[in-house]
C-alpha cells in the first residue's frame, strides 16, 4: 500500500505573495499591429481586444541554436520516417505572460519594405523570462530579439475578404486564442515587422500615481460642481441656460474610472492633458461670459425701445406707472447681471486656485519620484558594495543592469554567483583586524603619569 497523506479539519494557513522569483526577469512584448498584415490576415482592435484575454498564462518559447549562439523560428521540424510525415516541435519554454501582466495598444513608427514611416497600433504584454536558468534568455532582455505569435489552429476562427482597392485577398480573423509566444533569432524576419521582445521600455515609464490621480480627480469635480451650480442657479432666476457650460459638465469626467481612462486616450503613459483641459475651460466659460454680456445688451436696448413706444400710446398717468414698473424691473435686472458676474469672478477665481494646486502637485510627484531614485541608487550601490569578495567582472551584469533589477534581485544574483564562486565569507573580511601595537612609556612620560597609571605600568614592566 502506497503512503497516504490526508488533510486535516484545521483551516489552511496563507501566505501573502508580494514578490516574483528572482531568476525571472521582467521583459515587454509587442505581440503585433492591427489591421492588415503581410502573412495575409487582418485583426480589427475589437478582435484584438477579444484576443488579449487569453494571454495572460500564456508561454514563451524560443529555438535556440548553440552553432549559431542565437535563436532560429518556430522550430518546426518535418520528420519523414517508416511511419510516414511526422512534425516535431524543437522550442523550448523560456518563461511566460503573468496573470496580472499589464496589457494595453501602443503606437509605434515602422518602416516599411519600401522605406516609408508607417504608424501602427501594436497589442502589447508583459511577460516574464528565466534568465538564470537560461542564459540565452539574458541575450533577449540585454539586446532585444523579434518576435512571433502561434495561434491555436482548433479555435482560429474567420473568414476570406477581398481588399476592393488592392483587389489582394485577406483572412479577417474573428476570434483565436494565443497559444504561444515565440522569441525569434536577429537575422529572422517576423510576420509583424516591428514586432519584438525586449527589456521592459514603454511601460517602465508608467508613472501614474493613483493618489495624484484621486487628487486631481477631486479638482476637475470640484470645477464640475462650481458650474453645474451657476447654471441652476441661472435657471432658478428664469435666465436662459448656459449651453457652453452644459458642453463643459458633460465634457468633464463622470467618475474616476473614465478619468483614468481619458489619461491613456492615446496609450501614452505620462501624457498629461489636465493643463489643456484646464484651459478648454476657461475658454468657454470666457465665451459664455461675453456671449451672456451681448445677450443682456441687446435685451437691454430692445426693452427700452419698447418702453419707449408705450409711453408715446399711453396716457401720462398710465405712462408714469409704466415708467416705474420698468425702472423697478431694470434695477432687478441690473441686481441679477451683478450676481452673475460676482458667481463668474468666484468661478474664475476658483479656477485658478485648481490650476495653481495641480501645478504645485505636479512638482510634488515629480520631485518625490526623483528622491525615491536617488535613495535606491544609494540603496544599490551600497549593496553591490557590500559584495567586496566578488570583482567587477562577477557583478558587471547587475551592474549595468542596476535600474532594472530591484534590491532584492540583485541581492540574489549577487548571493547566487558567491555561492558558485564558492566564496568563503568567514576568510574574507574587508577591514581586517590590524595587528595591535603595544603602548608604551619613556621613563620621562612615565614620571609626569598620574600616581595609579604609573603603578599599573610599574606592574606590567614587572611581568
Amino acid at each position: 500500500m502506497g503512503r497516504m497523506s490526508v488533510a486535516t479539519v484545521s483551516s489552511p494557513e496563507f501566505i501573502n505573495i508580494t514578490s516574483m522569483s528572482p531568476f525571472a526577469s521582467k521583459c515587454e512584448i509587442k505581440v503585433f499591429y492591427l489591421g492588415k498584415n503581410r502573412n495575409g490576415s487582418c485583426i480589427t482592435k475589437e478582435v484584438a481586444t477579444q484576443m488579449a484575454q487569453t494571454l495572460p498564462g500564456c508561454p514563451i518559447v524560443g529555438y535556440f541554436s548553440e552553432n549559431q549562439d542565437d535563436f532560429r523560428d518556430h522550430g518546426e521540424q518535418v520528420i519523414i520516417d517508416g511511419d510516414g510525415v511526422k512534425f516535431k516541435c524543437l522550442t523550448t519554454p523560456y518563461g511566460f505572460v503573468a496573470p496580472d501582466a499589464k496589457v494595453w495598444f501602443q503606437d509605434f513608427e515602422d518602416t516599411d519594405e519600401f522605406g516609408n514611416t508607417v504608424v501602427r497600433t501594436y497589442l502589447m504584454t508583459q511577460g516574464y523570462l528565466w534568465t538564470e536558468q537560461y542564459k540565452e534568455a539574458q541575450k533577449v532582455i540585454n539586446e532585444g530579439r523579434p518576435h512571433s505569435m502561434e495561434l491555436d489552429e482548433s479555435t482560429l476562427k474567420g473568414h476570406w475578404s477581398t481588399d476592393s482597392n488592392t483587389g489582394i485577398d485577406f483572412f479577417i480573423i474573428n476570434d483565436a486564442i494565443f497559444s504561444k509566444l515565440c522569441i525569434l533569432g536577429e537575422d529572422v524576419e517576423p510576420c509583424f515587422e516591428g514586432s519584438q521582445v525586449t527589456a521592459p521600455d514603454v511601460s517602465a515609464t508608467f508613472s501614474l500615481d493613483e493618489n495624484f490621480t484621486n487628487t486631481l480627480f477631486s479638482m476637475m469635480k470640484e470645477l464640475k460642481t462650481l458650474t453645474y451650480s451657476l447654471k441652476e442657479e441661472q435657471k432658478n432666476k428664469g435666465g436662459e441656460p448656459m449651453p457652453a457650460e452644459e458642453n463643459v459638465a458633460q465634457e468633464l469626467p463622470q467618475t474616476e474610472e473614465q478619468f483614468t481612462n481619458t489619461e491613456n486616450t492615446n496609450n501614452a503613459p505620462e501624457q498629461d492633458t489636465s493643463n489643456e483641459n484646464f484651459s478648454k475651460t476657461e475658454d468657454k466659460i470666457k465665451q459664455t461670459s461675453n456671449n451672456e454680456n451681448q445677450n443682456n445688451i441687446e435685451d437691454e436696448f430692445a426693452k427700452k425701445n419698447d418702453d419707449e413706444k408705450d409711453d408715446d400710446n399711453k396716457d401720462k398717468g398710465k405712462g408714469s406707472e409704466d415708467e416705474g414698473k420698468t425702472s423697478e424691473e431694470d434695477d432687478e435686472k441690473k441686481k441679477t447681471n451683478h450676481s452673475l458676474e460676482e458667481k463668474f469672478a468666484l468661478l474664475m477665481q476658483e479656477h485658478s486656485e485648481l490650476k495653481e494646486k495641480f501645478s504645485a502637485l505636479e512638482k510634488e510627484n515629480k520631485d518625490l519620484l526623483d528622491f525615491k531614485n536617488k535613495a535606491e541608487n544609494k540603496e544599490k550601490d551600497a549593496l553591490i558594495e557590500s559584495f567586496y569578495m566578488l570583482s567587477d567582472e562577477d557583478k558587471k551584469d547587475v551592474i549595468e543592469n542596476k535600474a532594472n533589477y530591484s534590491l532584492d534581485e540583485i541581492k540574489s544574483k549577487l548571493a547566487i554567483v558567491c555561492f558558485d564562486k564558492k566564496v568563503d565569507f568567514n576568510l574574507n573580511q574587508k577591514n581586517e583586524t590590524k595587528n595591535e601595537i603595544p603602548l608604551t612609556y619613556t621613563q620621562e612620560e612615565t614620571e609626569t603619569l598620574p600616581a595609579w597609571v604609573a603603578a599599573v605600568v610599574a606592574h606590567e614592566s614587572k611581568e
